[in-house]
C-alpha cells in the first residue's frame, strides 16, 4: 500500500477522461465467457448483464450478472452495489439454496465463477475509484495500432486490494482501457487484461469493447469474453438491482 502517494496532474486528467468515456445511465447486454485451462480444457457460460448508474457525479453503479446457460448454473446471479463513501455491497444468489449470501470484503479476491476475474475486478469493471489510488503517468506506449497513455495505479493506504499495483493503458482516441497488467502483493505480474474489438454502440457516441481477454501468466489459464446486444441509456427497471429480484426472478 502507498502511504503518502500523490497523483500527478497529467495522470489525474487522463483518469478523469476515462471515467467520462465510460459513464452511462444504464446498460443491458449479453456476454459469453469461455475459461481455457493451460491444458486446453474449455468451459463456456452465457450471462445477461444489467448496469445502472447510482450516482453519475460520484461514478457509482449497480451491476447484475445473471447466468442463462448451461442449465446447471442457470439462475445463478450476482449483485454489486456501489455507494459513495462506503464499501461495495456484493451478493451471490444460488438457485439450489434459493437465497443470497453477502460476499465479505475478505472474499473480494476470490475468482468469479471459475473465471480469471475476481469480485474486486467486477467492481473495477463498473468504475475506477480514482480517489483510492495514486496514479503516475509513465508515458505513451502503443497497444497494437492504438496509441495509448500508460499509467501506474497504486492503492492508497486504507484501500483494500489484492494487487500491489496495476499498469493501465488508456486509448488516446476513445479513452477506454486497452490493457491492464495486475501485479500480486509480491510485485510479480499476475495477469493481463486485453480489450479488443472496440466499437461504437448502436447510434450512440459511446464506445465499448466487444471482446476481452484475461490471461493469468502464473497459472497459464485464461478467460475470453464476448459481448453482444448492447443497449445503452435506453431505460431499465430499477427493481432488478435488489436482493428481492435475485430471489424471486
Amino acid at each position: 500500500m502507498n502511504l503518502m502517494g500523490q497523483t500527478s496532474p497529467e495522470a489525474l486528467s487522463i483518469m478523469e477522461k476515462y471515467q467520462q468515456a465510460t459513464a452511462i445511465e444504464n446498460l443491458t447486454g449479453k456476454l459469453t465467457y469461455t475459461n481455457i485451462s493451460k491444458t486446453g480444457r474449455t468451459q463456456t457460460r452465457t450471462l445477461q448483464q444489467y448496469i445502472k448508474s447510482n450516482d453519475l457525479k460520484e461514478n457509482k453503479y449497480s451491476l447484475v450478472l445473471e447466468f442463462v446457460s448451461p442449465a446447471d448454473v442457470a439462475g445463478t446471479a450476482t449483485l454489486t452495489i456501489q455507494q459513495a463513501g462506503k464499501p461495495d455491497e456484493q451478493w451471490l444468489y444460488l438457485p439450489a439454496v434459493r437465497s443470497s449470501k453477502r460476499i465479505s470484503p475478505s472474499k473480494k479476491s476470490d475468482r468469479f465463477m471459475g473465471t480469471e476475474m475476481t469480485y474486486e475486478d467486477l467492481s473495477n469493471y463498473l468504475s475506477e475509484n480514482i480517489q483510492d489510488f495514486q496514479y503516475t503517468f509513465l508515458g505513451e506506449e502503443s497497444q497494437g495500432n492504438q496509441k495509448a497513455f500508460k499509467i501506474e495505479a497504486v492503492p492508497l493506504n486504507g484501500t483494500l486490494s489484492q494487487y500491489e499495483k496495476r499498469h493501465l493503458w488508456i486509448d488516446q482516441k476513445t479513452y477506454l482501457m486497452l490493457r491492464t497488467d495486475f501485479y500480486d502483493q509480491k510485485g510479480n505480474l499476475l495477469k493481463t487484461y486485453f480489450a479488443q474489438d472496440i466499437q461504437l454502440v448502436g447510434n450512440s457516441s459511446i464506445f465499448r469493447a466487444h471482446k476481452i481477454k484475461l490471461e493469468n501468466v502464473q497459472t497459464g489459464n485464461k478467460t475470453e469474453v464476448l459481448y453482444e446486444g448492447f443497449a445503452i441509456n435506453e431505460g431499465i427497471n430499477p427493481s432488478i438491482f435488489t436482493k428481492t429480484y435475485l430471489e424471486t426472478k
